[in-house]
């Protein structure tokens, strides 16, 4: 399966994700009826695990969503679990130094990149579904499964250029909330210091020829990201909007009675 998210960052398609956090195959369905291009069903901040994430993989496949996962740490299971049930991508939190990303490629990229463990697993249809030899299997994985390491830490900050030329490393995903955070300016994202970190690690990126992606937590968050130079971006979670979309129905409806 060729991944669809890597080919519209290739052709400048600037494409949309969503956090999905609810846990529900049917927001799921729904979220795929919307337009946006990616799902990062996350491992992290929410109680989804590997088993449930296979069916919210499923889901994404069947409704033409790119599935990417937050992975719940960068050990070798949390990693290769998720590979195993077919995300296409993962991306890594809580990432300090290029040898803690050096870790996360060997278990997420197979050889001669990596040392990812082979095994036919729902992703390539228990052996099934993609056709060749071991070596033509490892490739094709090698390329079209994305590793996306967060940019949230001063660690990975202060170490963005070294990260982002190692080999296995597709792009970054800057997560400005807990960056801000680590760099002691909590949620002030104005902060010409904070702004030149962004600058820093977008820079970074596309000198390294690797993309950038950004969290933005409101549309004009994100439309300022996009213009800014960000390749893709994350626009906020699937049960806030849930929530916003219905307390400004309910507002109207009450405002007019």
């Amino acid at each position: 399966m060729k991944n669809q998210l890597k080919l519209k960052l290739s052709e400048s398609k600037k494409p949309l994700g969503i956090f999905f956090d609810t846990a529900s195959v049917s927001v799921m369905e729904c979220i795929g009826r919307t337009g946006f291009d990616f799902v990062i069903i996350d491992n992290e901040h929410s109680p989804i695990e590997a088993e449930s994430s296979a069916d919210f993989i499923r889901a994404a496949e069947n409704c033409g969503l790119t599935p990417l996962c937050r992975v719940r740490d960068s050990s070798r299971p949390a990693i290769l679990k998720l590979l195993d049930v077919g995300a296409q991508g993962l991306i890594i939190p809580n990432v300090h130094s290029p040898e803690q990303v050096k870790e996360i490629v060997k278990y997420a990229k197979y050889f001669p990149i990596g040392e990812r463990g082979f095994c036919p697993s729902r992703k390539d249809g228990w052996g099934h579904d993609i056709p060749g030899s071991v070596p033509d299997v490892m490739a094709h994985f090698n390329a079209e499964t994305l590793v996306i390491p967060q940019c949230e830490t001063v660690g990975a900050l202060e170490s963005i250029e070294e990260i982002v030329a190692l080999e296995g490393v597709d792009g970054i995903f800057v997560g400005p909330f807990d960056l801000s955070i680590s760099m002691g300016i909590p949620g002030d994202f104005s902060n010409p210091v904070f702004q030149a970190a962004l600058d820093r690690i977008l820079r970074a990126c596309h000198e390294a020829g690797k993309f950038c992606m950004l969290f933005g937590g409101s549309p004009d968050a994100v439309v300022a990201g996009y213009k800014r130079g960000f390749d893709a971006m994350a626009y906020s979670l699937d049960a806030a909007i849930i929530i916003d979309a219905m307390k400004s129905q309910v507002e109207n409806i009450r405002g007019r009675i």
